[in-house]
């Protein structure tokens, strides 16, 4: 016999003179149970919350994205986006334009980042569009079409393989 099961058999068979020594290492048992159990389920809880992050994450950006060092925009977009969408590991490509914009409510006024997008383009990419709760963009697919616009501006590319 090894000598720690030696020592644990020994504490866990005491003798009636020593039956609080058993009663001690039995709880001391539950304890370490109980926190080794704890902490296996806060890892794993850990770990669901950050995939779930992470993909919320990369459903709403992009992972690579194009712009210009000036703020022109990219002039003939649509025949860069074409040109990038044929690359092999290219899932997917869509534009979108940037915009800093102030927002009041009241007295209380604060600054935001706008995205413009095209509505057909930006739900091959990304699930932006499938998360609104209050109205639609159905009106912006109906109207939008490709090269005319204020479009014109940035460049994105999502979901490479």
């Amino acid at each position: 016999m090894r000598f720690e099961f030696f020592i644990a058999s020994r504490y866990l068979r005491a003798k009636r003179r020593q039956a609080f020594i058993g009663i001690i290492t039995g709880i001391s048992i539950i304890g370490v149970a109980a926190g080794v159990a704890s902490l296996v389920v806060a890892l794993a809880i850990n770990n669901g919350f950050r995939q779930d992050l992470q993909q919320r994450l990369l459903g709403s950006t992009s992972h690579i994205s194009l712009q210009r060092v000036a703020d022109d925009g990219i002039r003939d977009w649509p025949a860069l986006m074409d040109r990038l969408s044929k690359q092999p590991h290219v899932v997917a490509a869509a534009p979108a334009i940037f915009e800093q914009v102030l927002i009041s409510r009241g007295p209380r006024a604060r600054g935001a980042v706008l995205k413009g997008m095209i509505p057909k383009y930006e739900r091959q990419v990304g699930d932006l569009l499938n998360s609104v709760k209050e109205g639609s963009a159905a009106a912006l697919e109906e109207a939008a079409s490709p090269g005319v616009g204020p479009y014109t501006g940035w460049r994105r590319i999502s979901r490479l393989a």
